[in-house]
């Protein structure tokens, strides 16, 4: 964005497809390996941040799309 006599970088879409990729491979790829391994604590820490990651992506997305 070009606003006056300077330039702004916005990391926000670099930012969005890593929050919903990082996300989608937490929950596809780590839930199972911990459950597999009966790491019960882990399995679920690894389940909130999965979801925290995509509810980030896809509030920046729409945030984005929207508003900026």
């Amino acid at each position: 964005m070009i606003s006056g006599s300077y330039v702004a970088v916005s990391f926000i879409s670099y930012s969005i497809p890593l929050f919903l990729l990082t996300g989608y491979l937490i929950l596809q790829f780590d839930i199972k390996e911990y459950r597999f391994k009966k790491m019960e604590k882990e399995r679920k820490l690894s389940k909130v941040l999965g979801w925290t990651n995509l509810g980030l992506g896809t509030a920046l997305l729409i945030m984005d799309y929207f508003i900026l």
